[in-house]
């Protein structure tokens, strides 16, 4: 994001680096829908839908080519967004393991 900011594109380096990461990504969460139970597969659902579509954001404005309306200011948004996701997902994995009690989550 902050190479967006003050380029408005990646340079090769970390172009390579994002899709290096992201190629890690994709076969890590293909691993982990083997291994996670039922009650963890909503919350990793919804953090992947997160990742994708700022993955998408990303490579739009890398290339210059957004959506209407898409611009940096938006992917900082989904990024915040993100967090949430993420963090219901590290709380339904310590329910699910025990680590935690059962609290229901508010609906988002």
């Amino acid at each position: 994001m902050h190479d967006l900011r003050r380029n408005d594109a990646l340079d090769d380096a970390r172009r390579a680096e994002l899709e290096e990461r992201w190629s890690a990504y994709v076969v890590q969460h293909a691993e982990s829908h083997m291994i996670v139970s039922d009650d963890v597969l909503p919350a990793l659902g919804s953090a992947n839908g997160s990742l994708r579509k700022i993955y998408g954001l990303v490579k739009r404005l890398d290339a210059g080519l957004p959506r209407q309306q898409e611009t940096v200011e938006e992917l900082s948004q989904r990024l915040d967004g993100l967090w949430e996701r993420l963090s219901d997902l590290r709380d339904e994995m310590r329910r699910d393991l025990g680590v935690t009690a059962h609290v229901e989550t508010p609906s988002r």
